[in-house]
């Protein structure tokens, strides 16, 4: 009896709302630059932009930034020092899949690369770590991708390793989704 109620329960719940159909996203429409992470939106003071917003070339229309900050002791720093935000804007789910599924095999064609869980984070979401060191200072390089609609977003995100790459570059991308 139990086992019954519990299959109608669950029926009704299916059928609730159900048309058959699936809902199709709603794509993003505007400029890719429109949608990259902006100066004031990094939360370590001291960034300038050492890359002006601009389009590249990609499978869709695509913009890329950089920003960079100095600091005077990079065995010391804390937080991102360099960080590179791009985003491609595809006619389509299907398109923008085929750029995401593209643009990850490519991360992790680099030696070294450490594939991490980029946890929730648009529709998916890929992130690796590679760890290498500059001026006797091990650091870290975070890229993640992901992909929401008919966007494709990759951040890289380099600093002194502390062990908070990871943290630091999840926190800078839902900055940017929140263009989304």
């Amino acid at each position: 009896m139990r086992a019954t109620c519990a299959l109608a329960g669950l029926l009704a719940l299916a059928a609730c709302g159900s048309s058959g159909a699936p809902v199709a996203p709603t794509l993003s429409p505007r400029s890719a630059s429109s949608y990259l992470l902006t100066l004031d939106e990094l939360r370590t003071p001291g960034f300038a932009v050492v890359e002006a917003a601009h389009s590249v070339s990609a499978a869709c229309p695509a913009a890329t930034e950089r920003y960079f900050r100095a600091v005077p002791d990079l065995a010391t720093a804390n937080g991102p020092v360099d960080v590179r935000t791009t985003v491609l804007r595809c006619d389509t789910v299907a398109a923008a899949s085929t750029a995401y599924a593209t643009v990850t095999r490519q991360t992790d064609a680099v030696s070294g690369e450490v594939a991490e869980s980029a946890g929730a984070l648009g529709d998916v979401a890929h992130a690796d770590e590679l760890h290498t060191s500059g001026q006797g200072v091990g650091l870290a390089e975070v890229t993640l991708t992901w992909r929401t609609a008919n966007l494709v977003s990759t951040l890289i995100v380099r600093e002194r390793d502390t062990g908070g790459g990871l943290a630091d570059a999840l926190i800078l991308a839902h900055q940017q989704s929140a263009h989304f």
